[in-house]
């Protein structure tokens, strides 16, 4: 039997025994999971456990390959394989608790932040929901897939507390405090007794998540948002070299963006069509861009946190840091800036659950590919990775547009590649600069911290070293040694 005959008789399968359902093969659901060089056979949505448990267990006696996602219904989690079925589990979607004095909640996969922040508006609870840029994404995946938002919470894996996920043959796995039957601190308490494993479900192809624990942010008595902006290409090393100790010290506590003109202005809907000339744009042209949306060629965006008499005296040091900087332009009231953008950029670190104005696609394309390499917060190392990424994209006649989170000691990078699906050629260029990206920065040291479905195999070479490809090996053959869950 063909592989292709192993997902039809899959899907045939589950769909006698779950209903019509928990089966979509229509042309149009297909495409919205469709990435470059993949399109999935069929999409399989459980709705409960029991469904899911049967789901596996049909799939795995046809021999067939299914990729999990957590919740696809908007088209951000894509088919990685070509023809595999995705295992989209958006119909999982309780929010099961939400304690407000502990500050935690318990979801299932499919509950996107959206759903999440309207559960607190109407219980009245004094939370803050931290996301990661869009509001229809799944809580579970931004934990899974280790995505940052940016208020102090934005390291999502740091706040995942308690996971339990499904094996591929069917079992149920409670990790941490829930391992033990009548705790009272699953979500307290990340590490349980013995090998701490919830790490191991992450960026992985081991098991399907079915609940996840979050910590999530108290409403803080008082907090200062603010913008900081320099105006030319080279601004970039001094923003790193004063933002580096005020991270280091937990000055500036939350996941502090820092965005090219291009990244913003694709936020609001313009496009590259919109600004004159041909082929990637030069740093006088983006500057130029930048001014006329009110922005600098960088812009960063951060906050202060505290009690209401604490805050101004962390401020006052903060803005001397950054008005330090030659040219800079340190903003609290958002003057000159378009207001969608500065609501939206305001929100994200002070628990606000919306969308930007537009999609970051939209400055060339309608789909996106991304490298998602890792720096130092030092003004060295990010101009030195700037300029190797800017060059390379330019090789493939693709602008730069990106943006830098920065957490902890890390700046989590994503630079933005957007293409046109219809336009086969567009995708495949994408691609191979993606792949272009990732091969030069692991050379020059800079690994990636995730990738989408379809480029893991390229960022898989660059840490083929130190025995870690063969120990994730056997704990996938312990783990799914059928192989049911897809490795893309």
């Amino acid at each position: 039997m063909t592989d292709q005959n192993r997902q039809t008789a899959a899907l045939s399968a589950i769909e006698a025994s779950l209903g019509p359902a928990a089966v979509d093969r229509s042309p149009q659901t297909l495409a919205r999971y469709a990435t470059v060089g993949a399109s999935p056979a069929g999409i399989v949505l459980p709705a409960d456990e029991a469904q899911l448990a049967k789901a596996l267990e049909l799939a795995k006696g046809a021999g067939a390959v299914l990729q999990p996602v957590c919740n696809g219904a908007h088209g951000l989690e894509k088919a990685g394989l070509d023809k595999v079925i995705v295992l989209d589990l958006q119909r999982l979607n309780r929010i099961l608790e939400v304690n407000g004095e502990l500050a935690y909640c318990l979801v299932e996969p499919g509950v996107t932040f959206r759903q999440l922040d309207a559960h607190i508006r109407e219980k009245g609870i004094k939370l803050w929901v931290d996301h990661s840029g869009n509001p229809d994404a799944s809580v579970a995946a931004s934990f899974v897939g280790r995505h940052p938002g940016y208020t102090p919470y934005s390291d999502h894996y740091l706040m995942q507390c308690g996971l339990e996920v499904m094996l591929a043959d069917g079992k149920l796995v409670r990790t941490g405090m829930g391992a033990m039957p009548k705790s009272t601190c699953w979500q307290l308490f990340k590490f349980g007794y013995g090998p701490w494993v919830d790490g191991l479900f992450t960026q992985s192809d081991f098991a399907v998540p079915t609940k996840v624990g979050m910590w999530m942010m108290p409403q803080p008595p008082a907090h200062q948002t603010f913008m900081v902006s320099v105006p030319n290409e080279d601004g970039l090393a001094a923003l790193f070299d004063v933002l580096g100790p005020l991270k280091l010290n937990m000055v500036v506590a939350n996941g502090v963006a820092v965005s090219n003109a291009l990244h913003d202005a694709a936020l609001l809907g313009k496009k590259r069509s919109d600004f004159k000339g041909q082929g990637p744009m030069s740093a006088s042209a983006i500057k130029a861009a930048g001014e006329a949306l009110g922005l600098g060629y960088w812009n960063l965006y951060g906050a202060l946190y505290g009690l209401s008499g604490n805050v101004p005296i962390l401020w006052d040091m903060v803005k001397g840091a950054f008005s330090s900087i030659p040219g800079a332009r340190v903003i609290t009231d958002g003057n000159g800036i378009d207001p969608g953008l500065w609501a939206w950029r305001m929100g994200t670190m002070t628990g606000a659950v919306a969308a930007p104005p537009a999609n970051i696609a939209s400055w060339n394309g309608d789909q996106a590919l991304a490298a998602n390499p890792v720096s130092p917060v030092d003004g060295d190392e990010a101009m030195r990775l700037y300029e190797l990424s800017r060059d390379i994209c330019a090789k493939s006649d693709f602008d730069l547009v990106s943006e830098t989170v920065a957490i902890w000691r890390s700046a989590n990078h994503r630079q933005v590649l957007p293409f046109t699906a219809a336009q086969g050629e567009s995708g495949v260029r994408a691609r191979g600069c993606a792949e272009a990206l990732i091969a030069a920065q692991a050379e020059a040291g800079f690994g990636q911290i995730l990738a989408e479905p379809g480029l893991r195999a390229a960022v898989d070479k660059t840490f083929d070293s130190g025995g870690l490809s063969a120990l994730h090996s056997r704990v996938k053959m312990a783990l799914d040694p059928t192989a049911l869950f897809a490795s893309a």
